[in-house]
C-alpha cells in the first residue's frame, strides 16, 4: 500500500513539475496573428465611423441645416480621418492607397471651409469627394474583412 501511494505522490509531483515547466507563451507567428487581426479590427471600427459620419455630413439639409452644425459634423469626419490614419497602415497598399487619396480629397475641401462658406456650398463641394472615399472605404473593409 505504501509503495502504491509513494508512485502515485510520485507520478503527482512529476506532473505538478513537468507542467510547471512548460512553456505557456504563445508562439511569435500566434502573437503576430493575434496583433494582426487587433489591428484589423482597430481599422474596421475606424473605416465604420468614418462612413457614418461622412453618411451623416452629405444627408444634411441645407435649407435646415446651421452652420455650427455642418462645422459639427465636418469635425467628426477630420477627426475620423485622423483616426484611420493611424490605423490604416493594416490595409493593403492598394486599399491603403486608395483611401488615402480619397482622405486627401475630402480633407483638401475641409480646409477650405471657413466661416464665409454657406450650408449649401459646403454640402455641394463634399458630395463627390465623399461619394469616392464612401467607395474605397467599402473596397477597404472588404479587403480587411470586416464584420
Amino acid at each position: 500500500m505504501k509503495r502504491r501511494l509513494s508512485a502515485a505522490a510520485l507520478c503527482a509531483a512529476v506532473l505538478v513539475s513537468v507542467s510547471a515547466c512548460s512553456d505557456d507563451d504563445e508562439s511569435p507567428e500566434a502573437k503576430a496573428s493575434k496583433s494582426a487581426s487587433a489591428a484589423a479590427t482597430a481599422a474596421c471600427g475606424d473605416l465604420d465611423r468614418l462612413k457614418q459620419d461622412t453618411d451623416a455630413l452629405t444627408s444634411l439639409d441645407p435649407a435646415t441645416t446651421s452652420k455650427e452644425q455642418v462645422r459639427g459634423a465636418v469635425d467628426k469626419v477630420k477627426d475620423d480621418l485622423s483616426a484611420l490614419a493611424e490605423s490604416s497602415g493594416n490595409l493593403n497598399s492598394a486599399s491603403g492607397a486608395a483611401v488615402k487619396v480619397a482622405a486627401d480629397a475630402v480633407k483638401s475641401v475641409l480646409e477650405s471651409v471657413d466661416d464665409s462658406s454657406t450650408v449649401q456650398q459646403t454640402v455641394d463641394a463634399l458630395k463627390a469627394p465623399l461619394a469616392t472615399l464612401r467607395g474605397t472605404l467599402n473596397s477597404a473593409r472588404s479587403g480587411l474583412k470586416c464584420p
